[in-house]
């Protein structure tokens, strides 16, 4: 039988490991701002959503979000110069900007293709392995403490 400590150490204990495995959602980056910073490629945020934005002159751009949207919404806005850009977010899955709107065009403005695309699927390669094993240690965390503590 537990005590009111045991009880207490695992309710506490399973909080902490719940809490400890809440993670940003990681996007593609191409355009920079003010409250968003791309580092090589890649922007996280914790509470918002990944953007890919079609601008008709600037063409394909992805970012950050700090708000979150419906997963998978599109919605049009019109630009300071009067053009009408449509914006999409998601975030249900890291990288899902460029997973669900990959660009339309073949070219890149800022990276080779090769080096670009290389290094996105290197992105998305880290970013399902380490979304793999660190889902794990949450669970093995507290399976070991309730068998620990119902032992005792």
């Amino acid at each position: 039988m537990l005590s009111n400590t045991d009880t207490f150490f695992i309710v506490f204990l399973s909080i902490l490991c719940i809490l400890g495995s809440v993670d940003g959602i990681r996007c593609k980056c191409t355009k920079e701002s003010e409250t968003v910073k791309c580092y090589e490629g890649v922007c996280e945020t914790e509470l918002g959503s990944c953007l890919m934005l079609d601008h008709p002159t600037m063409g394909q751009h992805y970012t950050c979000h700090t708000r979150g949207i419906e997963n998978g919404h599109c919605h049009t806005r019109q630009s300071k110069s009067g053009l009408l850009v449509n914006i999409c977010g998601c975030n249900d899955q890291d990288f899902c900007n460029y997973s669900l709107w990959p660009e339309k065009n073949t070219t890149h403005h800022h990276h080779s293709n090769k080096h670009h695309h290389q290094h996105h699927k290197e992105a998305a390669q880290y970013s399902h392995e380490s979304t793999n094993s660190a889902a794990n240690i949450p669970a093995i965390s507290l399976i070991s403490a309730l068998l620990f503590f119902s032992l005792v």
